[in-house]
């Protein structure tokens, strides 16, 4: 449950830091009528992420034998070097990320850009989706189902709220610090795998 809950905030988390720079773009150049299409684009991203993830763990689920071995064992490496490198990759681009994210955004909301502004938001879920589903996927060899869903579910629900918090008050939080910790202990749960 820890695991699930873990990978659950930290890829929620991305997600929601992304939504919450899109949408403060938005309310900066006095576009809030935009507003929707991101949460579209959010939800969209978040349906169809759910969907792979709930196909994958059918297909898991249909393999007997030394196919569901080999399918477990290939979804493990995969889900561990999916997260060493998005760990990697993200110590990299977290000086520029944030900035480059605002920039497309500010352009958009410049341009009224409505296409832009829903691929930049179902990119940002849609690629955190797809990597916890693989990630939750891996995960089931050392866990319940029941386990699993409550981890990712608590740690989505946490996201939302720290994503919320961050947006909306005046507290902050060191993101670089979090993300330090939470690289750490992914890579132990990257290793496990």
């Amino acid at each position: 449950m820890v695991a699930s809950f873990l990978l659950a905030l930290r890829e929620g988390l991305e997600a929601a830091l992304i939504i919450g720079i899109v949408l403060s773009v938005l309310q900066k150049a006095n576009r809030t009528a935009l507003r929707p299409v991101v949460w579209r684009g959010v939800f969209v991203a978040a349906g169809l992420s759910a969907t792979i993830a709930a196909l994958l763990t059918l297909l898991g689920l249909e393999l007997e034998g030394t196919a569901e071995q080999i399918f477990e064992g290939v979804t493990m490496l995969l889900a561990a070097g999916v997260l060493t490198w998005m760990i990697f990759w993200m110590q990299r681009q977290s000086h520029s990320l944030g900035h480059e994210i605002e920039v497309k955004a500010n352009q958009a909301a410049l341009q009224n850009s409505q296409s832009t502004l829903f691929a930049l938001a179902f990119l940002a879920v849609f690629r955190e989706g797809v990597e916890l589903a693989l990630f939750l996927l891996a995960a089931q060899a050392s866990s319940t189902p029941a386990e699993i869903l409550g981890g990712a579910l608590l740690g989505l629900l946490a996201a939302v709220g720290l994503g919320w918090v961050l947006s909306y008050s005046t507290r902050k939080l060191n993101i670089r610090r979090f993300f330090q910790v939470t690289n750490i202990l992914l890579l132990l749960f990257a290793a496990g795998l």
